[in-house]
């Protein structure tokens, strides 16, 4: 169902204030490059690959990822995009991926998308379950790699 007749902005989580700082901390680190990986727990976690994928005058659009190359495939776990409000310097979640294990099919979601420069929500229930764990994401992306 899209919400495309409905004003939408009633139904659009954003992420709480500890996970938005959390992310411009890591959006202020790929400011010269457009990206940037983050390795910073000597192997015991999965680096945090952060990167710019999209932008408008009044978006961006974030990747926030660990991920793996196995056997010459591109593995995350998770991918989650966030969608910048510049004006506001609020952030929703967009985007889920988390690929698949031997035995366990992966799973990828899209919760809201940009029509234009207009911010639309396709799922309200699953928009809200990926603003949940965007911030238990960031908060864990912030303890593992000593942001």
């Amino acid at each position: 169902m899209y919400l495309c007749d409905v004003k939408i902005f009633q139904y659009m989580q954003t992420l709480n204030g500890k996970a938005t700082a959390i992310l411009d901390t890591l959006v202020e680190m790929i400011k010269e490059h457009g990206q940037v990986k983050i390795d910073r727990s000597n192997g015991l976690f999965l680096p945090v690959t952060v990167q710019e994928i999209f932008y408008t005058d009044s978006y961006k659009i974030y990747s926030v990822s660990h991920s793996r190359i196995q056997e010459g495939i591109l593995f995350c776990f998770p991918e989650m995009n966030f969608i910048k409000n510049i004006k506001e310097g609020t952030y929703i979640t967009s985007y889920f991926r988390q690929d698949g294990h031997i035995g366990y099919l992966g799973r990828e979601q899209e919760s809201a998308f940009l029509v234009g420069d207009e911010i639309q929500i396709n799922d309200i229930k699953l928009h809200a379950d990926h603003t949940r764990i965007g911030t238990i994401f960031l908060l864990m992306i912030k303890q593992q790699q000593k942001i």
